[in-house]
């Protein structure tokens, strides 16, 4: 819990001016129909928008699916966008989000046993501590309400400024920092109610 709130002052993704003008560039040229262009776009932001989702989703191959309906949804959908009113990569990754909501809605969740990390005995005290530590750690996030589990997602996993967030999730800055808050409190009470009794 601790390293969670650490963290929040730590930006991993900071973007450059310069980094941001070749991205509306590249969104530019990708409106005329120019496919290198949206290529480029593809390639610069696939690996976050598939971190996100395989985040969410817990399978590599369901993310990589969902990626490329994200990204065929923004190609499609790229000549009605417009800078001005959010971020591109906000954009996608509002697609994203409504990609995974749709794709929970349709799918009743399963768990494949073999896909379990269970400990092998040969591990260390410390590995199986930390181990369970990860297990609370997701049953107590699972607990919480769909926008704080995603608030301290994008966060605390994928390390995004609370404006990014606020864009992604079309929420002002202030109120995500707010909403931030409220999680880590929230948390912090699922995680002592998982706690096993001494």
């Amino acid at each position: 819990m601790e390293q969670l709130e650490a963290r929040s002052g730590v930006r991993a993704h900071a973007v450059t001016a310069h980094e941001q003008h070749a991205a509306d560039a590249l969104v530019a040229r990708a409106q005329q129909g120019d496919a290198d262009a949206f290529g480029a776009l593809y390639d610069r932001y696939q690996p976050d928008i598939l971190r996100y989702l395989l985040h969410h989703v817990r399978d590599r191959e369901t993310a990589e699916d969902l990626t490329q309906h994200v990204f065929l949804r923004a190609w499609q959908a790229i000549p009605r966008y417009q800078q001005r009113s959010v971020p591109f990569s906000a954009w996608l990754y509002r697609m994203a989000r409504n990609r995974m909501i749709d794709h929970f809605r349709t799918r009743r969740p399963t768990v494949d046993i073999a896909l379990l990390d269970f400990p092998e005995p040969a591990e260390s005290e410390a590995r199986v501590l930390a181990a369970e530590r990860r297990v609370l750690l997701e049953r107590g996030l699972a607990r919480l309400s769909p926008n704080h589990r995603e608030v301290l997602v994008l966060r605390f996993v994928l390390e995004h400024s609370a404006a990014e967030i606020g864009a992604i999730m079309g929420r002002k800055e202030v109120t995500v920092r707010g909403l931030q808050l409220r999680a880590l409190r929230a948390l912090r009470k699922e995680l002592a109610a998982l706690e096993p009794s001494p």
